[in-house]
């Protein structure tokens, strides 16, 4: 392998590196967000409260497994947190949309619905192509590895992976996956 290419790998190792540590500590947080909420809702205003309930106790064991085998590269950790990621996704939407609708308020469940829709965008992170094949120990990672001058990078829309050259991006530059703005 050449230098430039090595050097592109290590470059493209670092940045997946982060993606697991940020995705990692996010499930981990948001787990413990759920087990709040979950002895914060009225349940004595309505019986549908039961649903996010049972679903939030399961997954909170499921999410902070899924944490621990994505932050330590084990095999399963991707599809452990993909399904962590939306068992909770799940259970903050429906939380979020019991309290607008039978709750005290309609702010607080805008928030749950919002976190909700923030745990489901970074599903599509973890099923991407490069980060799979980069988790699984591969040389290979999918894409055309990082040149000298580009760094990865998240999409603030879509979670996509992009190589981008910093020095170059202006405020009309979009993301080839979801067209929106790269810089915000």
């Amino acid at each position: 392998m050449s230098a430039s290419l090595l050097c592109g790998l290590k470059r493209m190792s670092r940045g997946m590196e982060s993606i697991v540590r940020h995705v990692s500590i996010l499930i981990f947080l948001l787990s413990l967000v759920q087990i709040l909420v979950i002895f914060s809702l009225p349940y004595e205003n309505s019986i549908f409260f039961i649903f996010p309930l049972v679903l939030g106790l399961v997954s909170v064991p499921i999410s902070i497994l899924g944490s621990v085998l994505l932050r330590l590269r084990k095999g399963a950790g991707i599809f452990i947190s993909t399904i962590s990621l939306g068992c909770l996704g799940i259970c903050f939407i429906t939380e979020g949309f019991l309290i607008i609708f039978a709750g005290p308020s309609v702010i607080i469940g805008g928030l749950y619905v919002l976190l909700g829709i923030t745990s489901l965008r970074r599903i599509p992170t973890m099923n991407n192509p490069s980060f799979i094949s980069w988790f699984g120990g591969s040389r290979e990672i999918g894409v055309s590895p990082v040149s000298e001058k580009e760094v990865v990078a998240l999409c603030p829309h879509c979670s996509s992976i992009l190589a981008v050259i910093p020095s170059l991006l202006t405020e009309t530059d979009r993301c080839p996956e979801c067209d929106g703005l790269l810089v915000v």
